[in-house]
């Protein structure tokens, strides 16, 4: 039995291999260990797999920064979950995690090359080739989210001004809202207004799209892949953005790199990094000879 999470700045989501769930997230470690500990007894998992918001040291388990869940910053998460769980404890990036999920169990199914942005909170990025995933020499590769379009531009979490994450996320767009309507909304009501066609609320969302499509451009003219998949709490509830991405990349990128290129919307959801780290968990020491991947 293993059991897969995905530590997100609002909630962490939880994949049993068949089931989803998912409980705010706390808002210190201690909080985080303790749900971790008590679903994984209650389901006597033998393996976790553990995706976290945030640059994640992927030979020492550690946290190293989380500018949406800065409590972490520093904290060795897969040493403290062994410790506590008396298991096997994976740590990854959580937009790492989805892409590798999407690749084989989602959007990405039959894919050369899929890069993945997941948009919620913040606005992280993964991608994997030929079925390897791209880590970087550390594991910190594909920080799509504080890559810089706007020089001295608004503040992002991370401390730094203008990168991409500061536009496009649930903090950007309620920014970008309060900037068309003078009203300040948490981003899940700026896009039921905009479902409903408020015309503030269309705008901001339009915003934070010029900006995303951008990034994906500079994605797409890096990498040439031939699947963009967009994954997150809000695709999954604007799906929209999906098309509306597209149609301005396809405006701004080389056409020889849009040749095989489609973008999609993440076919699991907001539980795509749950699933991922509960599909990599299958890689540690004591797992089965037996993959999961296409379950």
């Amino acid at each position: 039995m293993r059991l897969g999470f995905d530590i997100g700045g609002t909630f962490i989501k939880l994949f049993d291999g068949r089931r989803v769930e998912k409980v705010k997230t706390p808002r210190s470690v201690e909080g985080i260990v303790s749900i971790i500990a008590k679903k994984v007894q209650k389901a006597r998992a033998g393996r976790v797999g553990v995706a976290v918001a945030g640059l994640v040291d992927i030979r020492e388990g550690v946290v190293t920064e989380s500018p949406n869940l800065s409590f972490l910053n520093g904290t060795p998460l897969k040493f403290l979950l062994e410790k506590e769980l008396h298991v096997p404890v994976l740590t990854v990036n959580d937009a790492t995690a989805a892409a590798y999920a999407e690749y084989f169990r989602g959007a990405g199914r039959g894919s050369s090359l899929l890069v993945c942005l997941t948009i919620g909170t913040g606005l992280g990025g993964g991608a994997v080739l030929k079925g390897e995933l791209l880590l970087g020499t550390s594991g910190a590769a594909m920080e799509v989210g504080h890559t810089v379009v706007e020089k001295d531009g608004w503040p992002c979490r991370c401390g730094r001004r203008g990168c991409l994450e500061a536009y496009v996320s649930s903090y950007g767009l309620e920014k970008l809202y309060l900037s068309k309507s003078g009203r300040k909304l948490p981003s899940h009501e700026v896009i039921q207004r905009a479902l409903l066609g408020e015309p503030e609320a269309k705008q901001a969302v339009g915003k934070m799209v010029e900006y995303l499509s951008v990034g994906v451009m500079n994605l797409v003219h890096i990498f040439n892949p031939d699947v963009v998949v967009l994954a997150g709490g809000i695709p999954s509830n604007y799906p929209e953005i999906v098309d509306m991405t597209e149609r301005l990349v396809r405006e701004k990128a080389f056409p020889l790199t849009l040749k095989e290129l489609t973008i999609k919307l993440a076919e699991l959801g907001e539980f795509s990094g749950a699933i991922g780290a509960w599909m990599l968990s299958d890689n540690l020491p004591d797992s089965n000879s037996r993959s999961d991947r296409n379950v």
